[in-house]
């Protein structure tokens, strides 16, 4: 009798620890007549930002009372209805770690340092704590060592493709070529993208109303300026994949068709 061989000579799958690309939701109280509005005000501000993002409950902030007060399931069930997807749940009191689980959602330890806006690493918004994949560190081109009063710039050499997150969380960011459709650069500065931008470009994360985005052929699925947003089928034709410098006015975004700019210092 032949025996059946068990082992397997190729491989078909592969498990890795990864750093991936999440938005943090922050609580800091669990009323839910405060909680949903305020979420759905947040996130309908840029939904084409938020659509389909994995979302981390941070409960870091709340006490144990506090969270027994929060119904796991209704609060993933309202993320879900909003668009984004929520992954897990970190900084939750050992006592709730069933009912998150009966949630569908899952357990992550709480962070021992939280990053701040002033931090090397900071997020860029108070729901948000967003970081590269380890794959994206390949295209940084890192910047000569700044001292410590110095605001850092991230350059870009590559293409940013499809799927790909691009953070700046203190200075500029400038990208020296394309930026695909799909995605996505965030700077707490001015963004520069010395080609086509297809993606979604979101400059002054923290509130920086004085930032800009240039861009040498415009045609974003959606931009933004602390917290200011338009989408693509927003935009003047007259934008569409000419040079464009965008910035903040008292009436909403501005779009100077220039023909030709030059870099702010």
């Amino acid at each position: 009798m032949n025996s059946i061989n068990t082992t397997f000579d190729t491989p078909v799958l592969e498990l890795k620890g990864s750093i991936m690309t999440v938005i943090v939701l922050h609580l800091k109280a669990t009323d839910a007549g405060r909680l949903y509005p305020q979420l759905e005000q947040k996130i309908g501000k840029a939904q084409a930002f938020f659509r389909n993002a994995p979302v981390l409950i941070d409960l870091s902030d709340l006490g144990e009372a506090e969270q027994l007060a929060l119904d796991f399931t209704e609060l993933a069930s309202t993320l879900r209805g909003m668009g984004v997807v929520p992954v897990g749940v970190r900084g939750s009191a050992r006592s709730q770690n069933e009912r998150i689980l009966h949630a569908g959602l899952g357990l992550l330890p709480a962070v021992k340092a939280e990053r701040s806006v002033a931090a090397t690493e900071s997020q860029p918004s108070t729901i948000q704590d967003t970081t590269q994949e380890a794959e994206e560190a390949k295209l940084v081109a890192n910047a000569p060592q700044q001292t410590s009063s110095a605001i850092p710039t991230k350059v870009i050499t590559q293409p940013v493709r499809s799927g790909q997150q691009v953070f700046a969380p203190e200075g500029d960011l400038v990208i020296l070529s394309s930026v695909n459709a799909g995605a996505e650069l965030l700077a707490a500065g001015n963004i520069h993208v010395y080609g086509a931008l297809r993606g979604r470009a979101m400059a002054g994360i923290n509130g920086d109303a004085t930032a800009r985005i240039f861009s040498l052929q415009c045609n974003p699925e959606l931009v933004a300026i602390a917290g200011e947003y338009l989408v693509n089928e927003s935009l003047a034709p007259s934008c569409i994949n000419q040079c464009v410098l965008v910035s903040l006015g008292s009436k909403g975004l501005q779009f100077d068709v220039t023909g030709s700019f030059t870099p702010a210092p």
